[in-house]
């Protein structure tokens, strides 16, 4: 028995809507925050994901990753939220990130948003094989910061 799922969303997220759609939905959340773009009335934050997009040297169909990490329901929104700041600085050195905490249900969660496309438009896309890596090292943020709880990962509907 877990006390903290981790689920990474299958999609679809390869059409033009992605973008709109996931951040949009992330954005509504009770509290949210991220890496990778700022508040301006000139331009949103879906446009500068999609900026990252258009500046890329690489194509991909996916346009995003998204993720959710389910807890207790008995976890502090302070202690969620700072946790949800310390796996997005996982990405932001070369991904931007958005995430959201959802207060509505019986367990909080944070919803994550990632584009995969990089800041750097040499960089290469957000792979499956590299978001592994990425779940990784969220799963050893875990291990290290609360070593006495269960921690599972679902990967597009499966264990990993």
């Amino acid at each position: 028995m877990s006390d903290i799922c981790i689920e990474i969303l299958a999609g679809p997220y390869e059409d033009f809507n992605t973008y709109h759609r996931l951040l949009n939905y992330i954005g509504q959340k009770t509290y949210v925050g991220g890496y990778g773009f700022y508040l301006d009335p000139n331009i949103t934050i879906v446009e500068q994901f999609q900026l990252s997009e258009a500046c890329s040297q690489h194509k991909s169909l996916r346009k995003m990753w998204h993720f959710a990490i389910i807890f207790p329901h008995h976890w502090k929104h302070e202690e969620l939220l700072y946790i949800g700041n310390n796996i997005s600085e996982i990405f932001k050195n070369d991904y931007q990130v958005l995430f959201g905490l959802d207060t509505e249900e019986e367990n909080p969660h944070l919803h994550f948003g990632i584009n995969a496309f990089s800041y750097n438009p040499c960089f290469s896309p957000l792979t499956r094989c590299k978001m592994e890596e990425y779940m990784s090292m969220v799963q050893s943020y875990f291990h290290a910061n609360y070593p006495t709880l269960n921690v599972d990962l679902l990967f597009q509907g499966k264990r990993w």
